[in-house]
């Protein structure tokens, strides 16, 4: 049976600048408190978040580590490389016919 996850209020505790292609994008670390334990993680965003604004994170209460917003950025990363990988064969397929 699926665990519910819980709502935990966050806080950005810092805010890093990442130049991209295209835009701009900034990577996030934030912490969030369950209990007495202190617990965190790291996203990207194209929002320009500023140190102390407030995030809204899920967490799995069986394991207050993880979260929903590192699970989001675990999840982009894999279907973008699964992206590219599918855009290389198909160059590949069509640059040998």
């Amino acid at each position: 049976m699926a665990v519910k996850w819980k709502d935990a209020d966050g806080t950005v505790a810092t805010v890093s600048e990442l130049q991209g292609k295209n835009r701009v994008r900034y990577s996030v670390v934030f912490t969030y408190k369950v209990n007495e334990g202190w617990y965190g993680g790291t996203f990207t965003s194209y929002d320009p978040l500023t140190v102390g604004d407030s995030l809204a994170v899920r967490y799995d209460p069986e394991n207050p580590d993880h979260n929903d917003l590192v699970e989001k950025e675990k999840w982009r990363k894999i279907f973008g490389i699964g992206l590219a990988v599918i855009a290389g064969v198909l160059w590949l397929f069509l640059a040998n016919r």
